[in-house]
């Protein structure tokens, strides 16, 4: 038995000792045998305990249907008060980078709003592009940022 295994043993007896020490020995501590629970909690509700009859069932469905009704109109109005998403155009790949949009351009891999102005302004400039090489002249495009955005690229 090495040090290790030793000192664990030596603790589990320990233990052991305390455990006997406060269970047998009368100091007033209460074991599980003696120790008395008051009277169980009351659990409080939210609403009072109704005992229907059977002449009150009219009246209790006639009640669940207005508060049915009610809170119809009440999730309808909020509905309608809720502001319209506007939908975002889809974009499909692979897009046309002679006659794209800022809109697709931002929909390609590692352009931004920024980049795809640049492209644009560049577009504009110089003509159409024609090949990578083209794409590159745009400042910010070096190699490897050009041959992510050629997966989605068409070239007119």
């Amino acid at each position: 038995m090495n040090a290790a295994e030793r000192s664990l043993f030596h603790i589990a007896v320990a233990l052991f000792a305390v455990g006997l020490v406060v269970r047998y020995l009368p100091w007033g501590i209460p074991s599980i045998d003696t120790f008395e629970v008051g009277a169980a909690p009351e659990v409080a509700t939210s609403a009072p305990a109704v005992v229907a009859t059977a002449s009150d069932l009219p009246q209790i469905t006639d009640k669940l249907t207005d508060e049915a009704e009610q809170e119809k109109k009440s999730t309808s109005t909020h509905k309608k008060s809720k502001k319209r998403k506007t939908h975002k155009k889809i974009v499909r790949l692979p897009i046309h980078i002679n006659q794209a949009s800022l809109d697709e351009l931002c929909a390609l891999k590692g352009v931004g709003p920024k980049m795809a102005e640049k492209i644009i302004a560049v577009r504009k400039a110089s003509g159409p592009f024609k090949n990578a090489s083209d794409l590159q002249k745009v400042p910010g495009i070096g190699k490897k940022k050009a041959e992510t955005m050629l997966q989605g690229i068409i070239f007119d």
